[in-house]
């Protein structure tokens, strides 16, 4: 508003005495100041004056104490009063019975609201929920994972899982003691639980002291404590058995040396041996009483003749030592009658592999077995025999699908060698074949889908040692528990346990790191395991895929040898000047092994990786398939090709370790006596410990006795809403009741429903047990469950049982193997034994094991049954050929008998020092005087010591005319 308007405003409130004194001065001051103002207030007061008169009232007011008696004579009833005061009495008593109904539905309100303003459901379950995971984190449990021997020479290492009581991963400070059988502390360590998991390490001279882990995790006030029995595997060294010579005639001096070393960090042992000789036509053993008992530096050595009497049949050399993995362990060497020999010294044919006279073939997939509902991956290897040839073309097909070319397939020298990827159906059979002729197999293998957990796909097969293995699992079937394993099949080098979950399929990537010291080849298993139900294992592992890794040594020898040349004259003199050197390229003080020997004028058809080195790492751990019969001499430049040693190794099979008697006993049995099972172990190759049952015990104990105190206060609001209930509706009763005698019928209309509503809600207070609102929701930490068991699982596990079960009938009874057996055998007469295949885990591995032919083509056998496998096996019935000849009782591989051959000529052992030692500067002079014959010889100079090996092979050219020099890698 303007000025004008607030001044008239202000003159009103003036009129009307609205103003204070003081506001009021002022203004009267300024109205007589102001002539316009004065004129303009006159007018106002007298506007207000003359409405004040309008609207005085001028009529009498009206009599409200006689309308009030007139209303009372009309409210009276008819009969005649005997008593004046009767009628007020009834109003009183009637208003009053009225004022108590109306309390009491307003009971029966505040009773049905009761629950709904003092307990919220939703909130009350959120709150108890975070009590409950409040006294969740109030209490710890602890789960050990770790190998159940302990490899010795190696740091061993166990996963330390802490959950709370809700199987959540919580951080805690974790300590951790390894004990004596004393008690007595060997190691201690302290380290952080990220995300819950935790490693606790034993160094590798520690291991063999320990015979307990203590572990407490601490998260604030809140502590857990478990432990876990723990044992070392003895400390027992592997033997290489080495001669002088590849074969020799009767009559000859045959020096051999055993080197003694560890099997995992390649330090040379000390061990007590004996060495043991006998020939194939003989099956007596013999002790060879002039050889060295003991080992110096890792090397016991010894000679010994051969009878010149004895007709020529192999030659064994055998070590026997109970201080020694491979206890009993063999050598052959070929004996000859005659200087004329055979072309090749023919290796052991392998696992998974078929030798026909044009091609060579293997396949098998990534794993051992064909797994339905995942990719797989299946290799194969295909070598023409006649050098030269290209290799055939080599297919998948199934019944239901068209053949299907190799996703990645390349070509070294003769072999082509490639990969399938593919995702199998169940019980669905997969053929790979090769066609050497268009549109026709001339070799085959078939291959069964399981229903398995998972199969395994190593991403890294050929790696460093320092390099942790990455594997990814292929889950097939959810809810398991799944190990990778590796080691050996002595000692476990690495592992890792997990729950797959409820997700499938599913491919889960997967570290395992080794340690740097183990080298060499090494096996990796996957198994299902099976816990009780206190969550410790108990029940052997179904072993369900597995293969071969290599790791290349990161510490190793670097040799070297000056004044060797290329050609030599017959008798000349050589000075050879040996140099060793450790992976930095210092001098490095090491054993030497040093053997020259003259080679046949031709090359052996089968090669593999020569000396120490080769042997340790490679050969004396791995069956190579047939395929692989051509491999660098040195180790290292096959490591060099990573991608075609991996594929060598996915085809290969693992060498199981044989177990004989010692001593007396051995003296007393036959070479046939000797052919013994492979040690199996009744124990799982991982223990798993846990006190989770104990802490969920006291945890639900904890949790039942807050349910119990949050019942209680929904009892005590049920309760008190009951009650209030029946009061109200009862007092209501009674107030209707009392309406419904002073007012009579004509007044039912209000008295009745509210006296129906009071018996229906008494009735209803005192029968009914829980009023109509939501209970209290349980918490969902309060059953603690690992994972949930979908549907889907449980039907792939139901079907996992059918599916063996129907497979197995289809398998061929023994007469139908043998009558096989015996069509084979006469339509493969000039073929080669077909050899023992790696068997697969599960029943259904039978069918896996089953080749079908065409034209012949050879069946696999499977002639090492291994761990975790049936007894009753179907190959195992074919390792005896149908022709009743026995499978070879030697433990050591098989070397073919020599043929004659006019154009050969037998190797002859030129230099052999079994035990040499370099200076401090690793260096070493070794005179030597070539032979008169002139030929190829060859160099082999093996180093260990400190954890290291390492192998040189040179060649030299003796006499003339010169020949051009063979092309070899170890002289590049």
């Amino acid at each position: 508003m303007d000025n004008r308007e607030q001044l008239q405003q202000q003159m009103l409130e003036l009129i009307y005495g609205l103003l204070s004194d003081q506001e009021s001065a002022e203004l009267v001051e300024r109205i007589s100041s102001d002539g316009q103002l004065a004129r303009e207030y006159a007018e106002l007061k007298e506007r207000t004056e003359l409405l004040a008169e309008v609207t005085k009232a001028t009529s009498p007011l009206p009599n409200y104490d006689q309308w009030k008696r007139k209303a009372d004579e009309h409210d009276q009833p008819m009969p005649s009063r005997t008593v004046g005061t009767r009628p007020s009495r009834s109003r009183w008593v009637t208003r009053s019975l009225q004022v108590v109904s109306g309390l009491a539905a307003c009971l029966l309100i505040a009773a049905l609201a009761y629950p709904k303003l003092t307990w919220n459901s939703q909130q009350q379950t959120l709150a108890l929920q975070q009590q409950s995971q409040s006294l969740a984190d109030d209490y710890l449990s602890l789960s050990i994972t770790g190998p159940s021997l302990m490899a010795t020479e190696v740091r061993n290492e166990f996963l330390v899982s802490v959950e709370n009581a809700a199987n959540q991963p919580v951080d805690a400070q974790v300590e951790y003691w390894f004990k004596s059988p004393a008690n007595e502390t060997v190691y201690y360590g302290l380290t952080e639980a990220k995300n819950g998991q935790v490693v606790c390490q034993i160094p590798a001279d520690e291991v063999s002291s320990a015979a307990k882990l203590e572990v407490i995790a601490k998260r604030g006030d809140v502590e857990s404590t478990l432990g876990l029995a723990v044992k070392a595997a003895p400390p027992k060294p592997v033997a290489i058995l080495q001669t002088d010579r590849t074969a020799a005639q009767p009559g000859e001096t045959v020096n051999f040396r055993a080197v003694v070393i560890d099997p995992q960090n390649q330090q040379d042992r000390s061990a007590n041996v004996d060495f043991l000789w006998s020939m194939q036509n003989n099956p007596t053993l013999n002790r060879i009483a002039s050889a060295e008992r003991s080992t110096l530096k890792g090397v016991a050595q010894g000679q010994m003749t051969i009878p010149a009497t004895e007709p020529p049949e192999n030659l064994e050399l055998t070590i026997e030592s109970v201080e020694l993995q491979n206890n009993l362990f063999q050598r052959e060497v070929p004996v000859i009658s005659n200087r004329p020999l055979a072309a090749a010294y023919a290796a052991p044919k392998k696992a998974y592999a078929y030798d026909t006279k044009k091609t060579r073939f293997a396949a098998k997939p990534e794993g051992g077995n064909l797994v339905a509902g995942v990719e797989n991956q299946l290799y194969y290897s295909n070598q023409v025999a006649v050098p030269g040839d290209t290799p055939a073309r080599t297919q998948i097909r199934s019944a239901d699908d068209q053949a299907q070319v190799p996703s990645k397939q390349q070509q070294e020298k003769e072999t082509a060698f490639g990969v399938f990827n593919f995702v199998p159906q169940s019980a669905e059979e997969y053929t790979v074949e090769v066609l050497e002729e268009p549109k026709q197999a001339d070799l085959q293998q078939s291959f069964v889908a399981q229903k398995l957990p998972a199969t395994l796909r190593i991403n890294n097969g050929v790696a460093p040692a320092n390099e942790p293995l990455e594997i990814d699992v292929r889950v097939a079937i959810p809810n398991t528990t799944m190990a990778l394993i590796a080691g050996d099949d002595y000692a476990t080098i690495g592992h890792n346990v997990w729950d797959v979950g409820v997700n499938a399929p599913i491919t889960q990537p997967v570290k395992l790191n080794l340690p740097t010291e183990a080298t060499g080849a090494q096996r990796v298993r996957l198994y299902s395991l099976q816990f009780d139900e206190t969550g410790n294992s108990q029940q052997m592992p179904e072993l369900i895929a597995e293969r071969i890794v290599y790791r290349i040594p990161v510490q190793r020898y670097k040799l070297d040898v000056q004044g060797l040349p290329s050609q030599a004259s017959p008798g000349e003199q050589l000075s050879l000047q040996v140099a060793v050197k450790d992976e930095y390229n210092h001098p490095a003080q090491a054993t030497l092994g040093v053997q020259m020997e003259r080679l046949p004028a031709e090359a052996p058809a089968t090669q593999l990786p020569l000396g120490l080195e080769g042997e340790f790492l490679l050969n004396q751990r791995v069956a190579l398939p047939s395929t692989a019969n051509n491999l660098p001499e040195d180790v290292r430049q096959l490591e060099q090709d990573r991608d075609y040693f991996d594929q060598v190794l996915v085809l290969s099979d693992w060498k199981n370790e044989t177990a004989a008697p010692t001593g007396g006993q051995l003296m007393a049995m036959s070479r046939d006596n000797l052919a013994m099972e492979s040690v199996e172990t009744n124990e799982p190759p991982v223990v798993r410990r846990t006190n989770r049952k104990s802490i969920q015990s006291k945890y639900q104990q904890a949790l039942a006795v807050i349910h119990q105190q949050w019942q209680a206060r929904l009892d005590d609001v049920h309760t008190t809403s009951r009650w209030m209930l029946v009061g109200g509706a009862g007092i209501l009763a009674v107030g209707l009741i009392g309406l419904a005698v002073v007012q009579g019928r004509r007044k039912m209309a209000v008295w009745l429903p509210g006296l129906v509503v009071a018996f229906g809600s008494i009735l209803w207070g005192l029968f009914s047990a829980s009023l109509s609102f939501d209970s209290l929701a349980p918490s969902a930490s309060s059953s603690p469950q690992m994972v949930a068991v979908s549907e889907e699982a449980k039907s792939q596990q139901t079907e996992l049982a059918a599916g063996r079960s129907a497979v197995a009938d289809t398998l061929p009874s023994s007469d139908d193997a043998a009558l096989r057996d015996r069509q084979w055998t006469e339509s493969n007469a000039d073929a080669p034994p077909p050899q023992p295949q790696l068997r697969s885990a599960g029943p259904t591995s039978e069918i896996m094991n089953l080749e079908r032919s065409l034209g012949g083509a050879a069946r696999s056998r499977n002639a090492n049954p291994a761990p975790f496998e049936a007894a009753d096996r179907y190959s195992g019935m074919e390792n005896q050929s149908a022709a009743g000849s026995p499978a070879p009782k030697s433990m050591a591989a098989t070397i073919s008998p020599l043929e004659a051959q006019p154009k050969q000529t037998a190797p002859q052992s030129v230099l052999w020092q079994p035990r040499l030692t370099t200076n401090a500067n690793g260096e070493v002079n070794l005179p030597v005087t070539l032979p008169a014959t002139p030929g190829r010889y060859r160099l082999v100079i093996d180093a260990h010591g400190s954890g290291r090996l390492g192998t040189l092979v040179r060649y030299i050219e003796v006499g003339s005319p010169p020949v051009s020099e063979p092309a070899s890698p170890a002289n590049d």
